[in-house]
C-alpha cells in the first residue's frame, strides 16, 4: 500500500482543524453576569439585537457597540437603554475591534467583558480579545446563524477558518478585515 501523499496528508489534517475549529467554537452564553458589559462587534446584522435583547431584564448590564456601522444602530436603541449604550465607530476590522475593545475595557477598568459576535466569527474574535486582553475573563456569547442557506454557512464558516489560521500565524495587522 502507498503511503499517503504530502498533499493529501495536507488535506486532512486542513479537513481536522476545520472539523475542530467548528466544534470547538461556543454554542451559547456561558456565565453572563447581571453586571457585565457587553461587546457586540458589527459586521452581521444579528449581532446587535441579540446583544440588546441581554439587556432586557438587567438593568445593571452595560453594551459596546464596536465597528464600523455601529452608528446605523443609534436610532434603534430603546429609549430605555440610551445610557447603557455606548458606540464605538471607528474601527475597520476584527483586529481593529479588539484593540477599540482593549481600550475601552482598560478606560473603564473592565476585568471581565462579553463578547457579542456570531458563532462563526467567535473564535478569531476570541483569539485577537484575548491577545490585547490577556489578564481579562473574555466571556464568549455567540450568536447563532439562521435562517441561512447550507451553503453560505458553509462559506462563512470556510472564511472564518481560513482568517482564523491567518490571525493565529500572527497575520491579523497586515489585514484591514
Amino acid at each position: 500500500m502507498k503511503l499517503l501523499t504530502p498533499s493529501l496528508l495536507i488535506l486532512l489534517i486542513i479537513a481536522g482543524g476545520a472539523v475542530a475549529f467548528k466544534l470547538g467554537t461556543p454554542t451559547k452564553c456561558a456565565n453572563v453576569r447581571g453586571d457585565d458589559t457587553l461587546f457586540a462587534l458589527t459586521g452581521d446584522v444579528r449581532r446587535i439585537p441579540y446583544a440588546m435583547k441581554l439587556l432586557e431584564y438587567r438593568t445593571d448590564r452595560k453594551l459596546q457597540i464596536v465597528g464600523v456601522g455601529g452608528h446605523q444602530y443609534a436610532e434603534l436603541i430603546p429609549a430605555q437603554f440610551k445610557n447603557r449604550v455606548d458606540i464605538e465607530v471607528e474601527s475597520k476590522s476584527t483586529y481593529e475591534n479588539s484593540l477599540a475593545v482593549r481600550e475601552i475595557a482598560i478606560e473603564k477598568n473592565l476585568k471581565r467583558i462579553v463578547i457579542v459576535t456570531t458563532e462563526d466569527h467567535m473564535n478569531r474574535s476570541l483569539l485577537l480579545i484575548r491577545r490585547q486582553l490577556p489578564d481579562a475573563t473574555v466571556i464568549p456569547c455567540p450568536v447563532r446563524l439562521q435562517k441561512m442557506p447550507p451553503s453560505e454557512r458553509l462559506w462563512r464558516w470556510g472564511m472564518e477558518y481560513a482568517k482564523y489560521i491567518a490571525t493565529w500565524l500572527g497575520m491579523e495587522k497586515r489585514r484591514t478585515e
